[in-house]
Order: structure tokens, then C-alpha cells, then sequence
């Protein structure tokens, strides 16, 4: 769960032309039709901002123009770059080449293109960098849980439904390698192991629509999707941009209140939290994060995890596995990190705690 505002200028600035919200939280579309994107342009400014919606949720995009690009070709990219990532690795499209990967059998080499081969390694590899904190085929624990597709349950799975659900998991029963002819593959070991990307995928897109900026030759932009977002250069105004990172309440709305307000120059902010998605089973308070290695709900206090780091892949996935590993293990992988600050925000009795990571920024005014 993503817990984002952003904003383009000073926040202060009462002018609506030089204000970006950017709505933190993410439905299913499952079921009803998807708004088509909206443009939205100042000539005054030579900037444009475009908002749709992908992968379940929506996406926001605002930057500069430069020559004689027009913003439907800024529009067409995002679009493509976007619709190209949920079509390869969505869990909602059957036709998925996800989806049809996980319907596969077992022990039989699967092709897929190579841009889901790539998201695939570089979940695994941060599986086994965490050993098993992140885990790219937990789907069935957190379907046990009321959290998945399956919908929600007003009790606690048993234990014998908790040790069956974990002998269907585990990420080293996929491996990414390539056939004869060089193509990309998947493998699987067993045949009931699926993969979900959801924790890592969001992040590619958005990287994958600042690379269709990029192609462009975009100087400045900001795309953000279902909350986890990237920016490169300087905001409409000349001003760098300024990420607002929401302080964790039950209650509160996104933007409402603001723990921590950072630029993040040409970088990626992700933030995992459980403070807005939990439920209540047996009369206690259950996360919707669920740990891979014990099958069972985090219990160690942290309410969010923000994340800064080079791709929005990088951020987006490690601040799953951050919320998952708790304080001290997560401050000690991002130490381990190169290019990458983490912020987390652990419960303390009625209060909260912020911790940071050595060079986390500094709050801007």
C-alpha cells in the first residue's frame, strides 16, 4: 500500500496551476470500466499533466515540453509503456503472460517476453537477498488471510490451513533462465506455484513510463502509479519537486497530515504501510502484510516504510521487504544497499517513532 501526496511547488503555494495531488491508494477496476485518461495543459507554463488508470489502480503524470513535442506523443508513450507492463504481468488478465505462466504446468520451459523476465530475476534476487522476506509467490498466505482475491473471512485460518498454505509457497521454485535459442523462460518446480507481482510490477511501469519520457527527450517530468512514483529534472515552476510522505493515522486521509516533506532529485519514492489496510479477526488487529517465512501477519510495531532509491522497482520492492523484516533488519539491508535511504515509522504505544537510514534528506520547509 502506497501513502503518497505530492506536490510541485512550495507547500504553501495557493495557485492551482503550480499544485500537484497525487491520490496515494489503489482500488480493484475489476468489474466496472476503467476512466479514460485526462490531458490537461498550460501554455503559460509549457506544461502538460495526463492522469488514467492501470493495473487496478491510477496513474498521474505531469513534466515540461520541449520543441515541437506534442502531448498526445507524451500521452502515447505513457499509455503504451504502462498498458504493455499490465498486459505481461497483471494477475486480473487471465490472457496475462503472467497469468498463463502460473496456469502452466510444472518442469516445462515457459517463454516470455523479455521485460517480464527481467522483473521476475529481480524479485527473485531480492528473495534471496532477504531470504524469503520478500517472496514473489506468497499469494496463497495472503489469500488464507482475507487480503487476495478470495475475498474476506471473519476468522483466523486454522493451523493445519496455515501449514498447508505455506508448503505451496516458496520462491526457489522458480528460476528465470533462456533456451537454446536465447529467448527468456521461467521455470517452475512445482506446479502450484504462482507468481504475483504486485509488490515490485507498479514499480517497473513507472520506470517503464519514464523510459518512453526519456526516449522522448522529456526534460522534466513526475509519473506516479498507484502511489509509488519517480521524477527527473525540476517541476513546472523551475522548482524542484517536493514529495510529501503522510504521517501514519487509522483515520486520516491521504495528504491530510504530512510526517516528513523531501526532494527527491532525479530518484524513486515508495512507501509500504498497514496502518490504512488491516482487518480484524478474532478480535484482534491483523496487517495486511503477511511475512513468507512464519505465514503469519507482521507483529513487530512498523506502521510504513518509505523508500528512495534510483528505479521506482527498487523502491517499490524494497519497501515490502523493509515493512516485512522490521526495524533493524531492514536499516541494516538498505545500509547494505547501495544508492538507497529508507524512513520507518514504528509504532510506540499511542505515539509513533521515526527511524531513518544515514542519509535519509532532511525535511524541507
Amino acid at each position: 500500500m502506497s501513502l503518497f501526496r505530492c506536490r510541485k511547488d512550495g507547500l504553501t503555494s495557493s495557485s492551482l496551476q503550480l499544485l500537484l495531488l497525487l491520490f496515494a491508494f489503489s482500488a480493484p477496476s475489476c468489474g466496472r470500466a476503467e476512466p479514460q485518461p485526462v490531458t490537461t495543459t498550460d501554455s503559460s507554463q509549457g506544461s502538460w499533466r495526463l492522469e488514467g488508470s492501470v493495473m487496478g489502480t491510477t496513474w498521474n503524470a505531469t513534466g515540461t515540453f520541449r520543441g515541437e513535442l506534442e502531448v498526445a506523443e507524451v500521452l502515447r508513450a505513457i499509455g503504451t509503456a504502462l498498458d504493455r507492463v499490465d498486459l505481461l504481468m497483471s494477475t486480473y488478465k487471465p490472457d496475462s503472460e503472467l497469468s498463463r505462466f502460473n496456469a502452466a504446468p510444472a518442469n516445462v520451459p515457459f517463454v516470455v517476453d523479455a521485460e517480464t523476465a527481467f522483473v521476475v530475476d529481480a524479485a527473485l534476487t531480492l528473495a534471496a537477498t532477504t531470504e524469503g522476506a520478500f517472496d514473489p509467490t506468497v499469494m496463497p498466505l495472503v489469500d488464507l488471510w482475507g487480503f487476495g482475491p478470495a475475498g474476506r473471512h471473519l476468522e483466523a485460518p486454522s493451523e493445519e490451513a496455515l501449514a498447508q498454505a505455506l508448503q505451496s509457497i516458496g520462491w526457489e521454485a522458480i528460476r528465470v533462465d533462456s533456451a537454446k535459442d536465447g529467448l527468456p523462460v521461467l521455470w517452475k518446480e512445482h506446479a502450484e506455484r504462482k507468481l504475483d507481482l504486485s509488490a515490485i510490477a507498479k514499480g517497473y511501469g513507472v520506470d517503464a513510463a519514464c523510459a518512453a519520457l526519456d526516449a522522448l527527450g522529456v526534460p522534466d517530468y513526475l509519473v506516479e502509479v498507484g502511489g509509488e512514483l519517480r521524477c527527473k529534472g525540476v517541476s513546472p515552476s523551475g522548482r524542484p519537486w517536493r514529495i510529501g510522505i503522510d504521517a501514519p493515522g487509522d483515520m486520516s486521509r491521504p495528504g491530510e497530515s504530512l510526517q516528513t516533506v523531501l526532494e527527491p532529485g532525479d530518484g524513486a519514492v515508495a512507501t509500504s504501510g498497514d496502518y490504512r489496510n488491516y482487518r480484524v479477526l478474532d478480535g484482534a488487529r491483523v496487517s495486511h502484510t503477511i511475512d513468507p517465512r512464519s505465514g503469519r501477519p507482521l507483529q513487530h510495531g512498523l506502521a510504513s516504510v518509505s523508500i528512495l532509491a534510483p528505479t521506482c522497482m527498487m523502491a517499490d520492492a524494497l519497501a515490502t521487504a523493509c515493512m516485512v523484516m522490521g526495524r533493524e533488519e531492514a536499516l541494516a539491508l538498505i545500509a547494505a544497499t547501495p544508492d538507497t535511504e529508507a524512513m520507518l515509522i514504528a509504532h510506540d504505544g499511542e505515539r509513533f517513532q521515526v527511524y531513518t537510514s544515514a542519509d535519509w534528506p532532511r525535511e524541507r520547509d
